[in-house]
């Protein structure tokens, strides 16, 4: 059996534009993300350009932020 290292996701930010303002986004994974009750990691950001608060999911098929505003 060979040992796998995980290593930080500091090192490998998401960049993701603000559905509102087009703003760049950088998004660092979490080790311990949240899952939410369909099974999704999810997370909650605030946009600094625009002050919206965001929330999304990282689609399991393509591990993409997908990310709308919150109301």
């Amino acid at each position: 059996m060979t040992p796998s290292i995980k290593t930080s996701n500091l090192s490998n930010p998401k960049t993701v534009a603000c559905p509102k303002c087009d703003a760049k986004l950088r998004l660092f994974r979490s080790d311990y993300p949240h899952i939410d009750e369909c099974g999704f990691e999810s997370y909650s950001l605030k946009c600094r350009a625009c002050g919206s608060v965001l929330v999304g999911i990282i689609d399991p098929a393509d591990d993409k932020l997908l990310l709308t505003v919150s109301s």
